[in-house]
Formats: C-alpha cells, sequence, structure tokens
C-alpha cells in the first residue's frame, strides 16, 4: 500500500494580507492602541482600510462577502475580527457603517435587509 501522505505534491497558498498586532505600539488615552512610528503594528484603522472597505463596497455592490481569518492560537484574529475596547474590529466598525448608511436613505422605495453568518473552527470543529 503506497503512503499518500508522502507522494503528495507540495500545496501552495496566497493571502492578502499577514498583520502584526503583537507589540510595536502605544496605548493612547482613550485605550487605542497607536502604532510606533517605523513600527510593523497594524492597528485597528489599518485593519479596516485594507479588507473592511473593499469588503463592505462589493457588499453595496450586492455581492455576498467573505473574510476568513487564519492562523494559531493568539496570533490576533480575534483582534482584528472583533477587537475589544477602543480597539473595535473589522466585524463592529462594519456593522457601524452598514447602518449608518441604512439610516441615510431617503428613498423610500428601496429597503433593506441585513444578514450575518459566523462561523469559528477551533480544533476542526464547528
Amino acid at each position: 500500500m503506497k503512503d499518500i501522505a508522502t507522494k503528495q505534491a507540495d500545496r501552495m497558498f496566497t493571502y492578502d494580507y499577514a498583520m502584526w498586532s503583537f507589540d510595536e505600539f502605544t496605548t493612547d488615552a482613550n485605550g487605542y492602541n497607536v502604532p510606533n512610528p517605523g513600527s510593523n503594528y497594524c492597528d485597528q484603522k489599518k485593519a479596516w482600510e485594507l479588507v473592511g472597505t473593499r469588503m463592505l463596497d462589493k457588499a453595496w455592490q450586492g455581492l455576498n462577502v467573505t473574510m476568513f481569518a487564519y492562523g494559531q492560537t493568539g496570533s490576533g484574529k480575534s483582534y482584528t475580527m472583533f477587537g475589544y475596547g477602543a480597539n473595535r474590529g473589522v466585524v463592529p466598525m462594519a456593522a457601524d457603517r452598514i447602518f449608518e448608511k441604512i439610516r441615510a436613505n431617503t428613498d423610500t422605495n428601496i429597503s433593506f435587509k441585513v444578514t450575518v453568518h459566523m462561523v469559528e473552527i477551533y480544533m476542526e470543529k464547528i
């Protein structure tokens, strides 16, 4: 019997961004983590600019959008997606923008339906 695991070819994966959120920041008086000058730290505003705005623009065009955060435990996935305190993540920022735009609508012929599905896979279990 062949050992399939040793015969498989290497797999290539691509990703849009790898964000550093471990250190290289200073916490301001409001509790927000501000990147130190010249650091690699990706604050929540930068994460929003990189992925959140594009995602929301596509959703407003009527497309379904998906965000996938992958990495080892403790690498910052939950922080980037949800944040904490003054460091609000992509999901709450998107919710703010969605409902701001809905409230700003003046066309009574337009209705809105907002649906969000979230799945966490941890240790290969949903």
